[in-house]
């Protein structure tokens, strides 16, 4: 079909006048420029509240039917195109928007409402199937249109975020429905965090889970939130527009791990992990972040094994050290293993005030330690460490100082090595270590 059609603004349309807009130069598309005396059958599109982006309320199709394909009886059947598609080309496209509302559809009748204000709507037009159907015996003018479609409007949706704990507002998410639903948070298995999605953070907090009631019995169970609302397309208006959800918080930043990557990555010393594969450490680097500071997560291990760890000691001016630091009263460590750990205490400098552990520096007596076993593992003294004689340093298995028995140790050894190793005669008694340098 040999389609010659135009786009016409009705920049004045108290004058009846049409502006033509000009095609884009070089590839032709179905709205290049026509004589405006070739046109003698045009389509209204009313953005009915809202705007095209050109900043006009009104664009018109216009044709000529006398160049058009027609049936047995002349009636041309025209394909209308939709004014945001891009059929039109990159200069021709005009997008309907209105603020805080989206697009239901195009509508061919709008009806007033008896004894009350606005309309109602029928006919929505379908731009794939629906065809225009203009007899060329009868007389028509462009100026004239033959129909008119209106542009009809419904609300945003809009969910209100509450903290279940507090039933305090989060926020608000206001969408539009036919762009997609709203996710609910989920675990990013590539990095180990939750992906928020369009959900609020809480500060100090995790996400765990969502409710639809603020008892927190009726579960977000989808990927997508299925939002109450109601749609009639007649009138463009919307039933429970916004509803709310309520969201329950993890106290503190917490992490599903899967690979040692994802432990590394997400290190900190206030950080929750659950671990849900053997993590292998070959190819990756013991965090420093944890060795020297305080401890206050937990590792929830869920009868998986740290394996093949490689850490060094070598800044010696830290008050504890270990793979973990200082494990305070808030830490928890349940039901993990560390298997082939190598921890070294590294000549660097001085050995003054400081705690070392191949497990932790110190380890609280409060700590919840549960279930945690270390296995083929080696705690390596390096014979070029300068021990002054009134050093006041503590060298333990598991840990030099608090709970030394919450973990077995005897899957712990300790050697010398270094240049020198034979210079370093080490005592182990009851997983305390004892250092004498021969000179």
């Amino acid at each position: 079909m040999k389609n010659r059609i135009r786009s016409v603004l009705f920049l004045c349309l108290l004058l009846g006048a049409l502006l033509f807009i000009s095609g884009c130069s070089g590839a032709k598309t179905p709205y290049d420029v026509n004589d405006a005396e070739d046109f003698n059958v045009s389509v209204r599109f009313d953005a009915n509240g809202g705007t095209f982006t050109t900043n006009v309320t009104v664009i018109v199709d216009s044709f000529n039917v006398g160049t058009l394909d027609k049936d047995g009886d002349g009636t041309a059947q025209i394909a209308l195109i939709a004014p945001d598609d891009p059929q039109r080309g990159s200069g021709n496209s005009f997008a309907p928007v209105r603020n805080d509302h989206f697009l239901l559809g195009w509508y061919a009748e709008r009806t007033p409402v008896e004894d009350g204000e606005g309309y109602t709507y029928s006919k929505k037009w379908d731009f794939e199937k629906d065809r225009l159907e203009v007899s060329s015996t009868e007389e028509h003018t462009a100026s004239e249109p033959v129909m008119t479609l209106y542009a009809v409007w419904a609300p945003l949706f809009q969910i209100e975020i509450f903290d279940l704990g507090t039933d305090e507002l989060l926020d608000t998410i206001s969408y539009d429905p036919t762009l997609g639903d709203i996710k609910v948070p989920s675990w990013d298995l590539d990095k180990g965090i939750v992906d928020m999605e369009k959900f609020p953070q809480k500060k100090g907090h995790t996400f765990n889970g969502a409710f639809y009631d603020k008892e927190g019995t009726a579960v977000v169970d989808t990927e997508s939130v299925v939002h109450t609302a109601q749609i009639d397309h007649s009138t463009g208006t919307v039933t429970d527009a916004t509803m709310k959800l309520y969201v329950d918080w993890l106290e503190g930043e917490w992490y599903h791990i899967y690979t040692a990557k994802q432990f590394r990555d997400n290190a900190s010393l206030s950080g929750n992990y659950i671990i849900h594969e053997d993590l292998d450490f070959s190819d990756e680097i013991w965090p420093t972040a944890l060795m020297h500071g305080n401890f206050t997560g937990s590792v929830q291990g869920n009868g998986h094994v740290f394996r093949n760890i490689e850490a060094k000691q070598t800044n010696n001016s830290k008050n504890y050290a270990g793979l973990f630091g200082n494990v305070t009263d808030k830490a928890r460590f349940q039901d993990v293993t560390f298997d082939n750990v190598t921890y070294t205490i590294e000549a660097g400098s001085r050995v003054v005030g400081t705690n070392f552990g191949l497990f932790a520096g110190h380890i609280s007596e409060a700590a919840v330690v549960e279930d945690v076993t270390i296995t083929n593992s080696v705690l390596q003294i390096d014979s070029g460490i300068y021990f002054t004689p009134d050093s006041d340093y503590i060298i333990g298995l598991v840990c030099a100082m608090g709970a030394q028995d919450a973990i077995d140790h005897s899957g712990i050894t300790c050697q010398a090595v270094g240049d020198a190793p034979e210079t370093v005669l080490i005592t182990v008694t009851d997983g305390s270590v004892d250092v004498d340098i021969v000179i």
